[in-house]
């Protein structure tokens, strides 16, 4: 009886232990530029001299269910119906330069592994008569897919960090 105690006590307190001692609770809100298609990603200069870079891939929570149509294919959410206009003001995000900053390519790797919720917060600039720019900023649900080594970006845009 005494034995049966004992590891139903070690079972629960390596459960404990296992569940709630990682960072795995925690929201990431990750501030982006325009998403374009079904997946986001952005890349770090690599520290392996065998690698131009670290790209770190995202895809976007897009799955309706299965299809009526067809019961082995699914649907689709489009982007505009998962994205949702949000106040920048009212959330903590983390720009990706702010994320990655003195951190080696494994600890972003583990780290972005270990969040529950990763959600890319888009910003897009608004047509506007105003001398400056404005923007609205769009929050999008996504899921962090891992890390590929040699991917170089061909949008001009992007910025090594």
């Amino acid at each position: 009886m005494i034995f049966t105690m004992k590891c139903i006590y070690f079972t629960l307190l390596f459960i404990y232990i296992n569940v709630f001692s990682q960072d795995t609770t925690t929201t990431l809100y990750l501030l982006t530029n325009k998403i374009k298609g079904v997946g986001y990603g952005f890349a770090i200069n690599s520290e392996d001299k065998r690698f131009m870079t670290d790209y770190y891939m995202f895809n976007l929570k897009k799955v309706k269910g299965f299809s009526k149509k067809n019961n082995f294919d699914f649907e689709y959410y489009t982007l505009d119906e998962i994205r949702k206009e949000i106040s920048i003001d009212t959330i903590k995000y983390k720009t990706i330069k702010e994320f990655t900053e003195n951190k080696t390519p494994w600890k972003i790797h583990n780290e972005l592994s270990l969040k529950r919720k990763i959600y890319l917060i888009e910003k897009r600039k608004i047509k506007s008569n105003k001398p400056y720019f404005e923007y609205k900023y769009y929050v999008v649900p996504s899921i962090y897919e891992g890390t590929r080594k040699n991917v170089v970006p061909t949008d001009l845009s992007f910025q090594y960090r």
